[in-house]
Formats: structure tokens, C-alpha cells, sequence
């Protein structure tokens, strides 16, 4: 579900942009850029929180802990947890 939402924003985006007449080239110059930097900045910062041994199991286990939880969420929305009465 999230491809779909992702490509009918990205078709909005595009009818939205040929519609106020805005050349495509300058949108994607800066959303590439604005992605590249955050990349580039999150893998950074990965590289250092990884490099501390307590901080790094501790953001292992959150990070494990909110996976669960938002498996959980889509389970229980999908009524996949539903408990007949």
C-alpha cells in the first residue's frame, strides 16, 4: 500500500507542477539534493551512535521494540488480531 500512496503523490506532484507551468528540472534538482544530504547525514550519524557499545544495543532494542509495535498496529488494523465474541 505504501508504493501506491507514494506513486499517486508522486502523479500529484508532477499534474501539480505541469499546472502552475514550473519547469521539472529545478523541483528534482532540490529534492535529489535535500535526499543525498540526508543520506549522506544519516549514515554519518549511524556511523557514530554505532561506534558507542551502549548507546548502539539500546538503539538496537528500541529500534526492535517499535518494529514490533508497528507490526502489531497493521495486524490489528487489518483485523488480523481480532478476537471473536
Amino acid at each position: 500500500m505504501l508504493s501506491v500512496a507514494t506513486s499517486i503523490d508522486a502523479l500529484a506532484v508532477g499534474v501539480s507542477l505541469s499546472m502552475i507551468d514550473v519547469s521539472i528540472w529545478t523541483p528534482a534538482l532540490i529534492i535529489g539534493l535535500v535526499a543525498g544530504a540526508f543520506t549522506t547525514l544519516g549514515m554519518h550519524l549511524g556511523r557514530a551512535v554505532g561506534r558507542m557499545a551502549q548507546l548502539s544495543r539500546w538503539a538496537e532494542m528500541t529500534g526492535g521494540v517499535v518494529l514490533l509495535v508497528i507490526g502489531v498496529n497493521i495486524l490489528r488494523d487489518h483485523g488480523a488480531l481480532a478476537v471473536p465474541f
